[in-house]
């Protein structure tokens, strides 16, 4: 029996994230990082598919939005990555501290981060950074080598945010704030647009970048985060209300090496790190990860909750994949309900799909919405 699914587009939704005008709390803009999903479109699903108190859960949560308006929205956000500075943005956003214990942690160690002399750091890391702000980021990656407390871990998140950018606070040369560029590339800038390493304090600008994404205050509600493989969460059987994530999109997106100089801080190589992080090229490979990723995730998910899975039409070798129709047979062999797919543009003529005709994808960005039967 052929099997239909409804497109609907994120235009045409009630209130949809498309047309959201709420302002997003500036603790989202504590550090940017590519491959992200809007504030808003998190906030929609959770209002809509979870209640206050309830659990909310992104496998995938990179800087941690969804947990994070979960958190905002009166429910336990719990998120999961395993790239460690992911993990580290994720876990200061649902275990936030005050302005004041970011200020008290600064103020205890200003003189030694200050009176830091050693600038034992590699070539590469060193074409970023004036003489005397990388001493001192390397006095403040010597006191966070092992967080013990919300704050370190906090503190640690906030210098992810301003390690490179070309905002007031940022510490390095003006390059990108979503990615760690290359550093040849830095290098290159600097000799021929005669760009200049700024001169910056760093304990300043940690209190700068805190005293920001800490305006409005923090969550009532605390969340949790975990550094695990997706396919194997520390939850409970039908623990979770809700799923909002966005998997990896094959190998569109280089995670390790876009944080190459965010995982050096962190004491990590990336080359390491790509090792452990799931990106291929192969669709069997892709589907075969994602069967055992929406297995895990059915397991955790209470009987009828909703499992939303922000995804996107691809191009892989020459071919454009509709990642959401891609998927759909395999959600359903796992036990997940097919509701619709949401995505940016949808032709009217095309309004209903036969979600097998890879060849039918549409839009930008497409949502699979799935039930747990």
């Amino acid at each position: 029996m052929q099997r239909f699914v409804e497109y609907v587009s994120s235009y045409e939704l009630e209130g949809g994230w498309k047309t959201e005008k709420r302002k997003s709390h500036p603790l989202h803009s504590l550090c940017s990082r590519t491959g992200s999903f809007p504030p808003a479109l998190a906030r929609w699903y959770i209002e809509r598919c979870s209640a206050p108190g309830g659990v909310v859960l992104d496998p995938f949560s990179g800087k941690g939005t969804a947990p994070l308006e979960a958190c905002l929205g009166g429910r336990i956000g719990i998120g999961n990555d395993l790239a460690p500075e992911a993990y580290i943005l994720t876990r200061a956003k649902v275990r936030p501290v005050t302005f004041g214990e970011v200020k008290g942690w600064v103020e205890r160690n200003r003189r030694f981060i200050e009176g830091y002399r050693s600038s034992d750091a590699p070539e590469e890391v060193e074409v970023f950074y004036s003489r005397r702000t990388l001493r001192q980021i390397l006095a403040v990656r010597e006191l966070l080598r092992e967080p013990e407390e919300d704050v370190d871990w906090f503190v640690s998140a906030v210098m992810l945010g301003i390690l490179h950018g070309s905002s007031s606070d940022s510490l390095s040369v003006k390059c990108s704030h979503s990615f760690s560029m290359s550093p040849g590339y830095v290098k290159r800038s600097v000799r021929e647009l005669r760009l200049r390493k700024p001169e910056r304090n760093v304990p300043d600008c940690i209190l700068m970048r805190a005293r920001r994404v800490l305006c409005e205050g923090i969550p009532s509600v605390r969340g949790d985060a975990f550094n695990v493989d997706a396919r194997s969460l520390p939850l409970g059987d039908e623990s979770v209300d809700l799923i909002v994530t966005s998997p990896p999109y094959f190998s569109m997106q280089t995670y390790a090496w876009d944080n190459w100089l965010r995982l050096w801080f962190l004491g990590h190589d990336y080359r390491e790190v790509a090792k452990r992080l799931f990106h291929t090229s192969s669709v069997p490979k892709f589907l075969e990860f994602m069967e055992e990723v929406l297995r895990e995730s059915h397991r955790v998910l209470k009987r009828g909750g909703a499992c939303v899975l922000v995804l996107g039409v691809v191009r892989l070798k020459g071919v454009l994949i509709n990642m959401a129709e891609l998927l759909l047979p395999v959600a359903e062999r796992v036990g997940f309900e097919p509701i619709r797919i949401v995505a940016d543009e949808i032709p009217k003529e095309r309004k209903y799909l036969m979600y097998l005709d890879r060849s039918q994808g549409v839009g930008r960005e497409v949502v699979l919405e799935l039930r747990k039967r």
